[in-house]
């Protein structure tokens, strides 16, 4: 497996280190598939979205940060997808559904609010999935739409990176808001995962050589769930004030995960190919542990830097985005920017601490 920790290190290197690494890939193109934590613009673009036209994300002071003006980057700036175009020396990534974007150094297939799994799971379980998002199996489908409409070879994807994630996040909230048991929940999670290794098998398929799985943030430090919690048991909560049982089932959705890509990476290790995890988990909690470091306010570490007051800065009735928002002082050195979605510093400091992890791993 130390192909796959040098993998994670290269493409994740800082501009310096990487301009004069000889070992740093001159990969050619980057493609993204995911949710709102990679999404660039798809579910702005999308036709009628399933709901009322309005989203939040196309409105200040999202963007504010690094733009200057609304992307459809659910965050106030930068997400980890364009720092690692970055670290590539490459644009950042038009969304795919973008009619004036350039694909000629890849696309972006990512769209808020994706799940893994596909609309009839939730039904057959009488899960509520109103203003459902093209999931894994769509995104899927626009590739391979993007990949004959420019007439391009499996050959040409082996010099292209592949960012598969995060999904599963949204798989689960659709249960966790109808008040789903989480020991339920866990029944889904081979399900969830399944769906992930299936979409990794089919863009290898297509001829993806190289692959990033990132695995979810812990759901138990997101001030949504924090706030609707009715728990004021010390107990169920760890020494960041966030909710160990929430926490715990990311964790096995995430171990679940490594397990998963673990054995494909056996399967597919003689036709070159190389999948590794990214630790966004792992990350996110470093974060937690040194804030100061990082150069985060503890203030402002399980709290939503853009909502609408209360103890977590939450308020369902003024979202991030609607008239009456209001900003912390501080974004850049906030950790979370609207409840859900990480600020562009976060995104910074969790890429560097990826590099950082990964470079360590192979000393």
């Amino acid at each position: 497996m130390a192909s796959s920790f040098f993998l994670t290190a290269f493409i994740l290197f800082p501009l310096a280190f990487a301009a004069n690494s000889p070992h740093f890939p001159s990969f050619k193109r980057l493609y993204q598939f995911g949710d709102s934590l990679a999404d660039t613009g798809n579910l702005i673009r999308l036709p009628g979205r399933g709901g009322s036209g309005y989203y939040p994300p196309e409105h200040l002071p999202y963007g504010q940060t690094f733009f200057g003006k609304p992307t459809g980057r659910v965050s106030d700036g930068r997400l980890i997808v364009d720092f690692i175009a970055a670290a590539l020396k490459l644009p950042f990534l038009d969304a795919y559904l973008n009619a004036n974007g350039s694909f000629a150094h890849g696309v972006n297939f990512a769209v808020s609010g994706a799940t893994a799994l596909d609309e009839d799971f939730f039904a057959k379980r009488n899960i509520n999935t109103s203003n459902f998002r093209p999931p894994i199996s769509k995104q899927l489908e626009w590739f391979e739409t993007h990949l004959n409409s420019t007439g391009a070879r499996s050959e040409s994807l082996e010099d292209s990176l592949f960012i598969f994630g995060e999904f599963g996040g949204n798989d689960y909230f659709h249960f966790i808001r109808q008040g789903t048991p989480l020991e339920e929940i866990r029944a889904n999670v081979p399900y969830v995962v399944a769906a992930i290794i299936h979409g990794i098998k089919r863009i290898v398929h297509l001829g993806a050589k190289r692959i990033v799985v990132p695995g979810p943030f812990p759901f138990g430090c997101l001030p949504p769930q924090l706030a609707s919690s009715n728990s004021s048991d010390p107990a169920d909560y760890d020494g960041f004030g966030c909710l160990k049982a929430l926490n715990a089932f990311t964790s096995y959705h995430n171990d679940f995960l490594k397990r998963a890509l673990f054995s494909l990476n056996r399967e597919l290790s003689g036709d070159g190919v190389v999948v590794v995890y990214g630790d966004y988990e792992g990350a996110f909690l470093e974060i937690l542990r040194k804030p100061s470091s990082y150069g985060f306010d503890k203030e402002w570490l399980i709290k939503a830097c853009c909502g609408g007051g209360g103890k977590y800065n939450i308020n369902p009735t003024k979202r991030c985005g609607t008239n009456g928002t209001t900003v912390c002082p501080r974004p850049g050195h906030a950790v979370n920017w609207d409840g859900v979605h990480l600020t562009d510093a976060s995104y910074h400091r969790i890429s560097h601490i990826l590099i950082h992890q990964s470079i360590s791993k192979l000393i």
